[in-house]
């Protein structure tokens, strides 16, 4: 079985892999950084997966994405997820059929569908109230 390490890391990519991965935002980013980090220290990929409780096919694409993209392959990069039902006009819309009927999804509910045409459930229209 090949052993596989990362090329040896200078004083800059080693504080830089342990600031991320003691002060990261995303747990998958400090595993990373971590994984990153335990490489360099010696451990196999297997040893590593075993540590980390992850895949070891995973800990080889977080090794090539270090070695190719540096710390920017580790973070992982935005996902397009489903689009917004309610555009800035919709919110502002609500917004001032709010102030009319302050009590009354329902009719709020019904009214908005009727002038824009947009089925809304009222836990839907509710989280878009309280975000603004």
């Amino acid at each position: 079985m090949a052993r596989r390490f990362v090329a040896p890391l200078t004083e800059s990519e080693q504080q830089t892999l342990t600031s991320a991965y003691h002060h990261g935002e995303k747990r998958a980013l400090r595993r990373r950084a971590h994984a990153i980090l335990l490489s360099d220290q010696g451990h196999t990929i297997d040893q590593i997966s075993e540590i980390l409780q992850v895949r070891r096919d995973a800990v080889s694409r977080w090794l090539k994405q270090w070695e190719t993209s540096g710390l920017d392959g580790l973070i992982d990069k935005p996902r397009s997820g489903r689009t917004p039902i309610l555009d800035e006009h919709d919110h502002q819309r609500l917004q001032e059929l709010v102030a009319e009927q302050p009590h009354q999804i329902r009719s709020l509910q019904a009214r908005f569908q009727e002038e824009t045409g947009k089925t809304l459930s009222t836990v839907t229209l509710r989280r878009a109230l309280k975000k603004k």
